[in-house]
């Protein structure tokens, strides 16, 4: 693959991610208990100024994190959240940019395109990660990949 590939939905492209630390919440993966979650999750920060919000959907498992890295301004605070450090390494990134009512339509859609495209490498104990970047941007659907000589094989 191509440093950046234009798809239909939006960019992809290859990125390294560092090690996060986060908080989480663990709820039921389907959309009407992600929906209900985040208002809840969000409420117990002092602010969300700042705050790097992600999605962490583990489709083997039927769970989807809720998490916001853990900021050196939290000063040790949990807000009464669990915590877990999430691998750094290689990926393959799809942007989403639309407008807030037509963001979270596109969310199944990419799913379908990266499952379609390279569903049979998936590795299903590692999941896709939304990041929240704004009101109108779902920063990436995220997967791991390994590249090889050219030849990506993905894993989740």
């Amino acid at each position: 693959m191509n440093k950046l590939l234009k798809t239909e939905l939006g960019i992809m492209t290859e990125i390294t991610l560092e090690k996060m630390h986060f908080l989480y919440m663990e709820v039921a993966n389907d959309t009407e208990s992600q929906k209900q979650a985040w208002p809840k999750f969000e409420a117990q920060f002092p602010s969300l100024t700042g705050r790097k919000m992600y999605g962490l959907d583990y489709d083997e498992r039927k769970t989807y994190r809720l998490c916001s890295l853990v900021l050196d301004s939290d000063n040790g605070e949990n807000f009464g959240y669990k915590q877990f450090e999430f691998p750094g390494g290689s990926y393959l990134r799809l942007r989403l940019k639309y407008a807030p009512s037509e963001l979270f339509t596109k969310i199944g859609p990419a799913y379908r395109f990266l499952l379609s495209h390279y569903g049979e490498s998936i590795d299903w104990s590692l999941p896709i990660v939304e990041h929240y970047k704004a009101k109108d941007v779902l920063g990436s659907v995220v997967t791991r990949y390994y590249d090889s000589d050219c030849e990506i094989i993905m894993r989740f």
